[in-house]
């Protein structure tokens, strides 16, 4: 068998050949992060109570939403740009992030105290405090991190992720035997932040430099680009664990957080692989770019989809088994929230397609489209289904996305609509199953 893989390997161009070992790293990196994450999930639920994750959630999803609406696309446009791979470019990205990174903590941290009030649980500010300092964490990594994207080391980024998250898992597992509150987890997210500064300068041993103006002006051309998407995506992805904490209580926004994270295991994978296709198309022409990615979409949707759907009509057995009582709840949210990344997978690589080819505004359009979609559905659907409203219209809106991004793909590049449909046709098998287990 390994003696096959290898004559098909060489038989690759190098870019793809890149490419296919890329995905076997991204693949193994994820199977690991999913091995770790459900074991410290099995530990750690096992110490706390649900309401710790609800709380963290509601502070990670805070914090990452100010992180994406501040967004300025610095690591696309170093991938991206012919210049990327310069010490010059790097470094003049790294003192951008460094910048914003730092004004991030100061804005993460003065919104403690009105965060707290307005989810009426004072818990809550002192984790924000705490995790205001993530930005400015993740800001200090290497300049040269992003080159491992632009050369399609994911061997590297394999190490680099499995370093922080067995930090972490240590950290908070450890913790949570002494102190079995949110602090543990809390301590457990610093503290792979912390590691994962350590690792970026040992994978990628680059100095900051002086800052460019040329590359400066370039980055941020590009950024303005991004950043109009981002803050709709970050509006749109993070609102259901914005408002959560308002709408359903703590335990109920506890099961949702540990479905999410499950569910962001898959997600991970999928960001990964898309990763490699944007890294990919980078590399090609603009009229190669089109017949690559249809290939590529055509297979996920194809091949990927039925897996998904077997994975949807199983997640509240695997939850049952793997958790106590307490958590079972989390099972139905777990397959609503595999059917809402079905179709989130498709618009992923969309996505990413559109950000090679610069038509970042079609994204955008559908972003919004999205963003309205949900503000419309969460509160009734919350008032209706209780803590599943949540991720009924997380479902509905994503789907709402995708069906736009395609659409608007099909008019202005000439895609086909066909992986959309197929990706939709799966979708109703999993909600089928969903119903009929209820």
């Amino acid at each position: 068998m390994i003696q096959f893989v290898r004559k098909r390997l060489q038989k690759l161009t190098g870019d793809a050949r890149r490419g296919v070992t890329g995905l076997g790293w991204m693949g193994a990196s994820q199977v690991s992060g999913l091995v770790l994450r459900l074991g410290s999930n099995l530990l750690l639920t096992r110490l706390l109570a649900p309401e710790a994750f609800g709380l963290l959630g509601t502070a990670l999803a805070f914090v990452t939403t100010l992180e994406w609406l501040s967004d300025l696309g610095i690591h696309p446009a170093l991938i991206r740009h012919p210049k990327g791979n310069r010490d010059d470019y790097l470094s003049t990205g790294w003192w951008i992030a460094l910048y914003r990174g730092i004004g991030l903590s100061i804005v993460a941290a003065a919104c403690a105290w009105p965060a707290s009030s307005f989810y009426n649980a004072p818990e809550l500010f002192g984790v924000l405090i705490v995790l205001a300092l993530r930005p400015l964490l993740m800001a200090l990594r290497s300049p040269a991190i992003p080159m491992l994207r632009r050369d399609l080391n994911y061997r590297a980024i394999f190490f680099d992720e499995l370093a922080m998250t067995i930090a972490g898992t240590i950290t908070s597992v450890a913790l949570a035997l002494f102190i079995p509150s949110v602090w543990a987890i809390v301590g457990g997210t610093i503290a792979g932040s912390i590691v994962g500064i350590v690792v970026s300068y040992i994978l990628c041993p680059l100095r900051p430099g002086r800052r460019n103006p040329e590359a400066s002006k370039d980055i941020c051309s590009f950024g303005r680009k991004v950043l109009v998407n981002t803050i709709l995506m970050a509006l749109w992805l993070n609102l259901d664990r914005l408002l959560g904490l308002k709408l359903v209580s703590a335990a109920e926004m506890g099961l949702y957080t540990i479905a999410w994270n499950l569910a962001m295991v898959a997600e991970g994978l999928i960001t990964r692989a898309c990763d490699v296709h944007f890294s990919m198309l980078s590399r090609l022409e603009e009229d190669q770019q089109s017949a690559s990615h249809q290939q590529i979409i055509g297979r996920v949707s194809k091949w990927i989809m039925p897996a998904f759907a077997v994975g949807v009509c199983i997640a509240p057995f695997v939850i049952r088994f793997l958790y106590d009582a307490r958590y079972h709840g989390a099972g139905v949210l777990l397959s609503l929230l595999l059917c809402r990344l079905m179709i989130r997978g498709v618009g992923q690589v969309q996505f990413q397609f559109l950000l090679a080819r610069a038509h970042i505004g079609l994204a955008s359009w559908a972003y919004l489209v999205a963003l309205i979609v949900q503000i419309v559905l969460i509160v009734p659907l919350s008032t209706q289904f209780g803590v599943a409203g949540l991720a009924l219209s997380a479902l509905f809106s994503t789907t709402a996305l995708t069906c736009t991004q395609a659409v608007l793909c099909s008019v202005r590049l000439g895609t086909r609509l066909n992986p959309v449909s197929v990706t939709l046709g799966w979708l109703a098998v999993g909600l089928v199953s969903i119903s009929l287990a209820a």
